[in-house]
């Protein structure tokens, strides 16, 4: 099954390769293709190399953004002893539904109370958020663009302070993200909250965590919005140990749409149709655009409890890294 698999990803993929190659994506010799972007956290001097690269959410008070976002040691990591640790505490980068409650807690140990506020009329769920977004330019180019292929890995863990969510009957897990990509939608200039069309999941369930990765496609500005979420991958994985995610991804906005996630060397989802949205999703000169280029943290809704995660190896490739001593995994 995974040499099928890998046999139709190349089918797709060969058209890209001849442009690839002229951009130097290509290893030299025929050899393993290097990657384009490599993160693995050693930082002499956070604030001047650490921000050069990355962008820390807008949303979240100046004040508290040295204490949300750290490099720390972590002997367990899966290169080098430094690692990337973002926290969210309640109220950080709040996104709070105008007229809402002061406290505005949509989640808690028994689930989330998500879907009970979107049904109110003009209802929304209150958000917080730490995330880190890779910088749109960095290294010379987007890393995730429409219609370009583009292989990538990264590492993460759950510290122990992540909530031990038990819902009750008529509750859903609480939205918990790691790791999201997207193409904003507008409509007359106005944003109208278009969900990321790939993001990865860890929901708190327990003693471990609900992983999944989500597709959506659809126009978010049509009245009702036209929307399909496609969830692939669902794992359960525990606390306190470092996880690997390689994603393999095809951003296009009708049926030549392709995403590959494994887990732990695990293949465990794929999918195969559209992405973003192709009426009013954010464009340039009539081409559309991924604006927001790969963000990794937290964005969750609102609750009190404060939640910890950990980075680390987090490698784009932009052509197919077969071979790739960091690109382990059997296809």
């Amino acid at each position: 099954m995974m040499a099928q698999n890998h046999r139709s990803w190349l089918v797709w993929s060969a058209a890209f390769v001849s442009l690839l190659s002229l951009s130097g994506g290509l290893g030299r010799a025929g050899g393993p293709a290097a990657p384009t972007f490599v993160e693995s956290f050693q930082y002499s001097d956070v604030l001047t190399e650490f921000l050069s690269r990355w962008r820390i959410s807008y949303q979240l008070d100046p004040l508290a953004r040295e204490s949300r976002v750290r490099i720390v040691s972590d002997t367990g990591a899966a290169i080098g002893r430094r690692v990337a640790q973002i926290s969210v505490h309640a109220g950080d980068g709040l996104d709070l539904p105008a007229g809402d409650m002061e406290r505005p807690y949509a989640c808690d140990l028994n689930g989330s109370r998500a879907n009970f506020l979107e049904a109110q009329p003009g209802g929304t769920v209150p958000t917080e958020r730490a995330e880190i977004q890779v910088k749109t330019g960095t290294l010379g180019g987007d890393l995730v663009r429409f219609g370009a292929p583009v292989w990538y890995r990264f590492s993460f863990k759950v510290l122990g302070d992540w909530p031990s969510d038990r819902p009750v009957s008529g509750r859903s897990l609480c939205r918990t993200v790691i790791h999201q990509i997207k193409q904003d939608s507008f409509q007359n200039g106005i944003s109208c909250s278009a969900s990321p069309f790939f993001k990865i999941e860890a929901r708190p369930i327990g003693e471990q965590v609900h992983f999944f990765a989500q597709i959506t496609s659809g126009m978010a500005c049509a009245t009702p919005a036209v929307v399909r979420r496609t969830q692939i991958c669902a794992e359960t994985l525990p606390r306190e140990t470092w996880a690997n995610v390689h994603v393999r991804l095809l951003p296009a906005l009708d049926a030549g749409g392709r995403a590959d996630v494994w887990v732990n060397g695990h293949h465990c989802g794929s999918y195969r149709g559209p992405m973003g949205d192709p009426k009013q999703g954010f464009s340039e000169n009539g081409m559309p655009i991924v604006n927001v280029q790969p963000r990794f943290g937290i964005y969750r809704d609102g609750r009190a409890e404060t939640q910890t995660i950990r980075f680390d190896q987090i490698m784009f490739w932009n052509a197919d890294p077969q071979g790739h001593p960091d690109w382990n995994i059997d296809e």
